[in-house]
């Protein structure tokens, strides 16, 4: 009896462990950094003021001085929070969570499509939040397929 009630208790509980651990690679893909800083500085310069005397009137001829304070251009590197994956970062965590609760897996399935779609929404960089969500979403198909539920076939 032990043989046969083992394989799905097992099967559970990876499915559960994948689920659990999909929603929490969620929430770090927010706060990773998702884009690559494209800043560029330019120092600022001073040049002093310099002073002549003329011998020939007695008097003396000072230039102004120049200051330059630098500039910045590009735009700094944006975590997940602050692109636009983060609706569908949010969504799919809400999915997955309904899912979780009500023990519905084609929500998972829905939820993974969300977690790819924001990952090519966002452009390819993987950096660490990326890197984060394609391995949330690995792991919300899995589970989703593990729980038996195949995409539909025409």
């Amino acid at each position: 009896m032990l043989g046969t009630t083992r394989g799905p208790v097992v099967t559970l509980t990876r499915h559960r462990v994948a689920v659990l651990a999909a929603g929490l690679l969620t929430v770090l893909a927010l706060g990773l950094p998702w884009t690559a800083s494209t800043e560029v500085t330019t120092g600022g310069w001073y040049v002093a003021s310099t002073c002549i005397p003329n011998f020939n009137d007695g008097t003396i001829w000072c230039s102004g001085s120049y200051a330059s304070p630098g500039f910045t251009t590009g735009s700094a590197g944006l975590s997940g929070n602050e692109t636009v994956a983060r609706v569908f970062l949010v969504g799919a965590l809400v999915l997955i969570t309904i899912a979780s609760v009500r023990q519905k897996p084609r929500l998972l399935l829905v939820a993974g499509a969300a977690l790819v779609l924001g990952i090519l929404l966002t452009g390819l960089t993987l950096l660490g939040g990326q890197v984060a969500a394609v391995l949330a979403a690995a792991l919300v198909l899995y589970a989703s397929f593990s729980a038996g539920v195949a995409p539909a076939r025409a």
